[in-house]
């Protein structure tokens, strides 16, 4: 496999250093130089696993092992398709042996950790097939539930389609002094809908409507099985919930209408519980939840279900027509399409007496609303039949002067989402790489939207959903971590085709 040349260096870092003009093999240990407190051997590699009755399904599939550190650092999946669930400490040092054993080109992003830029899997660094690398940082996130999955420019979406993903929970002494459920009580679920032929195989279209529109299954997977069923305790419980499809918005509720009782979001806890009827689930976004089953029967279910919602709320296609049918396709179950997605089955009494705090994390003690920041807006639309950032599409190196940014500086970006031409419309779930941020302001949309009602926008996020006609203003402090980082839609479609910019921090 051919080395990355001098000339792909030097257009993917611009100005840098003498020693970081070498072939691929030796860039790659350049940032390795400390002992890490956890060490992890990380392979990506064709597989079959067993995810419906009948034939095995081929799949794309992370494994790994502990080199070096606690051997809960990394906790298998069983019986999925998923990578290893990687649980890390803040403050702990990180390396990870990247093997991509895959026939085309991969790198790894770290989604929502705040990392070195060499360390943030930017697709300009994508590891050849057959090739390793070695990813170093300190985990300096609170507390939360984090992912990570590939990120190779115009492959994201087929990778992670094809298995490709995993959870990385980060811990700290200040939940743990909180007593949440935690061991068994600790569930994890990754809803993810795929398509499936008669043959088993995953299906997966890159057809200009597919990419426009982002990519639906016919089939809701939690964890990589269809509509699980879990034997639980009369005891509380607390759940992780990553939304890892490439397109689906879920709009989730217990189907008895007992409220969700929000821990917290992508950036962890919120700084008090919340209740509501349902919340909103954005593709990347992630939900902290906790349930109560004491008072619960032996024998009594419950289900988790994403309750129905009009297409429109998630826009509309060429000539208004609904998106939902538009993006259903063939996969018989359109966006907005009420589903049932697992089982919670009350298997045996226990009695164990569960408290939820009434404060959480007090986030908010170093946060101040940066009043004097400029304001940067960001039109999100369609233009000339493709998905654009600011009006401009991916250019692998390219970073506009509204794009460059000092570290640690603070900044407040408005995300306008404008559609296009013919009435192409569409909610965007935009992703910012490294540090966490804030939500401030909502403003236009449709007031009728019920997909607003889910949102849970009062805690720290690295994405935010901007629905069709909205525009939201967000505060983000940069890292103080020099170098090229992305921003983009995390409809992995739109980011493939090109909803994808820059910007650097220097």
């Amino acid at each position: 496999m051919t080395d990355i040349t001098r000339r792909d260096l030097l257009r993917s870092f611009g100005a840098v250093t003498v020693g970081a003009l070498m072939p691929f093999n030796a860039l790659r240990f350049r940032h390795a130089a400390s002992v890490p407190d956890v060490e992890i051997a990380l392979t990506a590699a064709p597989a079959d696993v067993r995810i419906l009755s009948g034939a095995p399904t081929r799949v794309w599939r992370f494994t790994g092992r502990v080199l070096k550190g606690p051997a809960e650092s990394l906790q298998t999946m069983p019986d999925s398709y998923l990578g290893p669930t990687l649980r890390l400490r803040r403050g702990q040092t990180v390396r990870i042996r990247f093997a991509n054993r895959l026939p085309d080109p991969s790198i790894v992003h770290w989604h929502g950790l705040d990392v070195p830029e060499i360390a943030d899997g930017h697709p300009r660094l994508a590891v050849p097939a057959g090739a390793d690398y070695v990813y170093d940082f300190e985990v300096t996130n609170r507390a939360g539930t984090y992912w990570y999955h590939p990120h190779p420019h115009m492959q994201t979406g087929s990778q992670v389609y094809k298995g490709l993903a995993g959870l990385l929970i980060v811990t700290d002494d200040e939940e743990a002094a909180l007593g949440l459920p935690s061991g068994e009580q600790e569930l994890s679920w990754v809803l993810q809908d795929r398509r499936v032929d008669p043959k088993n195989q995953l299906v997966y279209s890159t057809a200009m409507m597919d990419m426009e529109t982002g990519f639906l299954g016919d089939r809701v997977l939690v964890g990589g099985h269809e509509h699980p069923v879990f034997p639980l305790a009369t005891r509380a419980y607390r759940m992780r919930v990553l939304n890892g499809s490439n397109a689906r918005i879920y709009k989730l509720a217990w189907s008895d209408g007992t409220p969700i009782t929000v821990l917290g979001g992508d950036g962890g806890l919120l700084e008090r519980p919340r209740s509501q009827a349902f919340v909103t689930l954005a593709p990347a976004q992630r939900l902290d939840m906790w349930l109560d089953l004491s008072e619960r029967a032996v024998g009594a279910t419950l289900e988790l279900r994403s309750a129905a919602f009009e297409p429109a709320d998630a826009g509309t296609v060429m000539g208004g027509m609904r998106m939902g049918g538009m993006m259903g396709g063939a996969s018989g179950l359109p966006l907005g399409a009420p589903l049932s997605l697992l089982t919670i089955r009350v298997a045996r009494k226990e009695s164990v007496a569960s408290r939820l705090p009434d404060r959480l994390i007090p986030f908010d003690r170093t946060w101040t609303l940066a009043t004097g920041s400029p304001v940067r807006q960001i039109p999100l639309a369609f233009r000339a039949m493709q998905w654009t950032i600011a009006g401009r599409q991916f250019d692998m190196g390219a970073v506009a002067a509204d794009e460059t940014i000092a570290p640690g500086s603070t900044h407040l970006w408005e995300f306008v989402n404008i559609g296009g031409a013919m009435g192409m419309q569409m909610a965007h779930p935009i992703h910012v790489h490294g540090r966490q941020f804030r939500i401030v302001h909502r403003s236009g949309g449709n007031p009728a939207n019920t997909l607003r009602e889910g949102l849970v926008d009062d805690g720290w996020t690295d994405t935010v959903l901007v629905l069709p006609n909205e525009t939201v203003r967000v505060q983000i402090t940069f890292s103080r971590h020099s170098g090229l980082f992305l921003y983009h839609c995390h409809i992995l479609e739109h980011e493939d085709m090109g909803m994808m910019r820059n910007f650097r921090i220097s």
